[in-house]
Formats: C-alpha cells, sequence, structure tokens
C-alpha cells in the first residue's frame, strides 16, 4: 500500500451516475396495492467506472479515466465530482445517449425502487475512434489499465479488441470487470487479461454453463478468456481466487462484512483496491485479501466514496 502513490493507471468504461432519493413511507394507497412515499433527501454519487477511477485515486494512484456522456447537466456534474476526486478525466460526448443516470428509491435501509436512465446502444465508430485516440496517448504512461464494463455500449467488441492489442504492444498490464446484473455481458472477451474479477452470475453467463460446480466454472473461465489470474466474487459468501498455474491452488475468502449497509459498489472498491495490490507485486491472493478489504468497508457505507488508505490500514492492523 505505501508504493500506491508510485502507480498510474487508466480506466475505461461506462460512467454511471447514482442518486439516491430517500423517502418516508406513507402507507399503503387505498386505490391500489401501492406503497406510498414522499422524498425527503436527495444525495448524488458518481458511480460505475468513475468510481473505480475514484477509488484508485483516493488510495493514491495516479488515475487517467476515459469515458463516453451525453451532451447534458449531468456530465457537467460528473466532472466537476471527479474533478474534487483528483482524477484526470476525459469524456469524449455521444449526443445520442444521455449521460447514465440511476435512481434509488430508498426508505431506511431498504431500497424499495431502481429506475435507469440510459440507452445501451454501441457508441458509432467515429466515437470508438476518438476514445481509443485519447487512450492510445497515454497507454506509454501508464503502469497498468483497467477495463470497467457495465455492458451499456461505452465498450463496443471492436474497440476493446484494439485497446487490449496496444496494451500488449507496449506491455501494460490489463485488469477486466465486466458487470451483468439487470444486463447481460461476457467477461472472457477481455482476453490474456493480467486479473480478471467476476459474479458467479457472469461468469457462469461468459461460459454458459448453469449447472456445474463452482471450481470447474472458475477453471473454465479463467482458460477461455487466458486471463493470469482470477476473483470469483459469490456475494455474502465471499470469494475464490485462483491463477492459471497448475501447481497453485484455489483459495477462498468469507466476506468480512456479514451486515452490510448498501452493497452497490462492493464490487467496484475490490477492484480498484486488488488492481493496485497486484500492480505493486501483490500475488492474487494478497490481491483479492486486500480487495475484499476494501469491499467489506464500502458496504459499511451508503452510497459510493472514494477510499482512502487510512480506511484499509486500521482494518489490516497498520
Amino acid at each position: 500500500m505505501r508504493s500506491f502513490p508510485d502507480r498510474r493507471v487508466c480506466v475505461v468504461g461506462d460512467l454511471i451516475m447514482d442518486e439516491y432519493i430517500y423517502c418516508d413511507p406513507l402507507g399503503m394507497s387505498q386505490e391500489d396495492p401501492t406503497i406510498v412515499v414522499t422524498p425527503i433527501e436527495t444525495r448524488l454519487f458518481v458511480g460505475g467506472a468513475g468510481i473505480v477511477a475514484a477509488h484508485l485515486a483516493g488510495l493514491g494512484a495516479k488515475t487517467t479515466f476515459f469515458s463516453v456522456v451525453g451532451k447534458d447537466a449531468m456530465a457537467e456534474r460528473a466532472s466537476n465530482a471527479l474533478e474534487g476526486f483528483a482524477v484526470d478525466h476525459s469524456f469524449v460526448v455521444d449526443s445520442s445517449r444521455p449521460t447514465i443516470l440511476k435512481q434509488r428509491f430508498r426508505a431506511g435501509n431498504k431500497t424499495l425502487l431502481r429506475v435507469s436512465h440510459l440507452r445501451s446502444h454501441d457508441i458509432e465508430a467515429e466515437h470508438q475512434a476518438e476514445l481509443l485516440h485519447r487512450f492510445a496517448a497515454v497507454l506509454k504512461q501508464v503502469d497498468g489499465v483497467v477495463f470497467s464494463d457495465f455492458n451499456y455500449g461505452c465498450l463496443p467488441q471492436a474497440f476493446v479488441d484494439e485497446a487490449i492489442r496496444l496494451c500488449r504492444t507496449h506491455s501494460v498490464p490489463f485488469f477486466a470487470d465486466s458487470q451483468a446484473s439487470s444486463q447481460v455481458g461476457d467477461v472472457s472477451r477481455f482476453r490474456q487479461s493480467e486479473m480478471l474479477s467476476a459474479t458467479e452470475r457472469e461468469a457462469r453467463l461468459a461460459l454458459n454453463d448453469f449447472r456445474s460446480g463452482l471450481q470447474h466454472i472458475a477453471n473454465g473461465l479463467i482458460q477461455k478468456a487466458e486471463a493470469q489470474g482470477l476473483i470469483l466474487k459469490l456475494g455474502a459468501e465471499g470469494l475464490i481466487a485462483l491463477t492459471r498455474r497448475p501447481d497453485h491452488l484455489t483459495d477462498e475468502l468469507g466476506a468480512f462484512n456479514p451486515n452490510p449497509v448498501d452493497v452497490a459498489g462492493a464490487g467496484d472498491a475490490m477492484l480498484a483496491a486488488a488492481t493496485l495490490a497486484r500492480l505493486s507485486g501483490g500475488s492474487v491472493w494478497e490481491s483479492a485479501y486486500l480487495g475484499s478489504v476494501a469491499s467489506a468497508i464500502k458496504v459499511s457505507r451508503v452510497g459510493n466514496v472514494p477510499l482512502k488508505p487510512f480506511d484499509l490500514l486500521p482494518e489490516i492492523g497498520l
């Protein structure tokens, strides 16, 4: 962790803004079986690939972030927030899509409803070319790249293939997470990564295998993606971590926080901390451990707040 400030990382992926609307429940409608609430407070957080970049910067790394936004006020608010987090960012503006906004209506510690404002079509070839040009311009200056994919069209396959080719040409290790909760994706498309991060569902989707055991699934994904390492996230059950080396055994970690307050963004915190650990010489297992600590801290808070070293150090006894 002391070497984190020496790391330089580039993040590419879908920027998402998360709006939490805190409500006071009034009761049940007498006209139809609907819960009636009144909003009392609203808070806006940077999410998606943006919070991955913010976590990296918060932990000390020099961070560059590229994404696609709409021509709207939300993009400006995102830019202001990232500037406050010391994230060097550059946005490609696509007028055919709004900046992604996800609203969560909450009462107490429960989420009542989620509303997503987005367009999920792939960005056009001209926007891909512009994004790739900006990405290539900084590639020689970074120690690692993070692809934070939420499958909303920011990272089409043609862009990913060329970006990975550039990473390999310049010997820059890359890390990837391709989320598939309400959407569908394939994390294995980020071939030959230094480390993949995936949930069990994402791994099964990539392999089209919903029957085999976890070890078989983990082995299948790491082989298909030709990844050097894999963190398979199991939610409340923790994670398993493994490498492609046959002489290295799969290991597991239980969840460090059994009483989460808000699980949104747990994987993003894990990805950021694990990436920095790996770039700083940590093994896949050490990276998974530090990522688990980061994730446990994140889920103890409501909303996405960038992690700081002093958040993690007491939890690992330093």
